[in-house]
């Protein structure tokens, strides 16, 4: 075992916890391929998931060793994605030796005639070396950022701790500050992860009771809904016999909403988002009258904010279904004051508050002097990441008529994603960790 790999367990689970993880670790890869088929079944027939697919991250040096395995659930929907070439930590590596492992690791699946879009760090540990290694290799996707919801909090000290512990593997962002959503960073789609995960809850916060797993999972999904954004639920097949009836109890929960939730893969999100990308308005000034047109995918959702919920079925707050037709591939809105539609910025607003309002999928213009009947921003001579939420509750707020082009298709208000970080599948790929770390 690698002096590397103890001092890493020792610093991000302690010492008593390190014990009980590996009698864990022991029981539950002892069962290897056993278990791994008894998950996949119960996700087709037991688990109510029927027509939700996992996008099961593995590390490549599995594949071989387990190829006729694997391909007993190609046929299934779900897909693949790398998880590292052996379960090593990149936040540990050069740049080359980055470039390495995500050039073994695509060289892998390829040579299986596997088809691979994505990359999960391993221990969701990176740094920037792993970033620009990730835009200059062939991968479309990458899902290492975890937004931490505030409807959680650790139940006593120790747990506490453990949750501090995490900071040392995990990029954590507050939902109080972050939009949890994908993101285009260079080349790749970044598609944040929800916590709390079945590592914090079961293995840092000591949460056994199913029930109370559920509650928390349920509660924290019901936020994301009702700002419209993403949960994506991370999970570990060794402790899927631990976590199916919360995870059935949460899809059961989105399946339930007013509004549908869209359940795609992580692939699948980011071929939306590359769509998303090349959509735009066009906003013609004619006679002191504004035309508003938009061209995008057709499964594209065209939202309208009103100023009460009295009318109509709203897809997240108050917008609704933009009224619009068909002209062509143009889809024409029809208004009396297409001032009143745009969010106006001042010269002195930041590029990044364009770049981001349009990103969210409203119309912007700059100007020198606001329009009556148009909802202006000024300031934000700077602009992070941490305000973009408060700017959102701005433009949200206000009482205009806004367009927006939604964040999901098909009229969806949320969308609802689940992934599955595979490491092992049995006791031998385990201790191979070891050596490889």
């Amino acid at each position: 075992m690698s002096i590397s790999f103890i001092t890493h367990i020792l610093e991000t689970k302690g010492f008593v916890h390190s014990i009980e993880r590996s009698a864990q670790v022991f029981y539950r890869y002892s069962f290897g391929r056993k278990r791994f088929s008894e998950m996949m079944n119960c996700l087709e027939r037991k688990t109510g998931c029927e027509s939700i697919r996992v996008t099961f991250c593995i590390t490549a040096s599995l594949l071989e060793s387990h190829l006729p395995f694997l391909e007993l659930f190609k046929g299934l929907g779900h897909e693949f994605a790398a998880h590292g070439y052996f379960h090593t930590n990149m936040k540990k590596k050069s740049l080359d030796e980055q470039h390495k492992i995500l050039s073994l690791s695509y060289s892998a699946f390829e040579k299986l005639k596997m088809r691979v879009y994505g990359f999960r760090c391993p221990y969701l540990s990176y740094n920037e070396n792993t970033l620009t290694a990730l835009k200059e290799s062939p991968f479309a996707w990458t899902s290492n950022n975890v937004v931490f919801w505030d409807g959680f909090k650790a139940a006593d000290t120790r747990a506490r701790e453990h949750i501090r512990k995490l900071g040392l593997l995990y990029s954590t962002t507050s939902s109080e500050k972050c939009i949890s959503v994908p993101a285009r960073v260079g080349k790749l789609i970044d598609i944040p992860i929800t916590a709390p995960d079945d590592e914090m809850l079961l293995e840092r916060c000591r949460i056994k009771d199913k029930d109370e797993i559920a509650r928390i999972w349920k509660g924290v999904f019901s936020s994301i809904y009702s700002r419209g954004e993403l949960f994506h639920l991370l999970f570990h097949p060794e402790r899927f016999k631990l976590i199916e009836e919360p995870l059935r109890a949460t899809v059961e929960e989105a399946r339930r909403q007013p509004s549908p939730v869209w359940f795609p893969t992580l692939n699948e999100l980011t071929v939306w988002w590359e769509k998303r990308a090349s959509a735009k308005w066009d906003v013609q000034e004619k006679n002191g009258s504004l035309l508003i047109r938009f061209i995008g995918p057709q499964e594209a959702t065209l939202l309208m904010k009103s100023s009460s919920d009295a009318k109509g079925r709203h897809i997240c707050g108050l917008y609704g279904a933009a009224p619009s037709r068909q002209a062509g591939q143009w889809r024409v809105i029809e208004t009396n004051d297409g001032w009143k539609h745009v969010v106006e910025l001042s010269r002195r607003c930041s590029p990044a508050v364009e770049r981001f309002l349009k990103e969210e999928g409203f119309i912007t213009s700059r100007v020198e002097y606001p329009h009556r009947n148009a909802l202006y921003i000024d300031g934000f001579e700077s602009f992070e990441d941490s305000e973009k939420r408060m700017l959102l509750d701005i433009v949200d707020n206000s009482n205009f008529p806004l367009l927006r082009f939604w964040r999901w298709p098909h009229g969806a208000q949320s969308a609802f994603s689940i992934s599955s970080d595979v490491d092992s599948i049995d006791l031998p790929d385990f201790f191979r960790r070891f050596i490889n770390f």
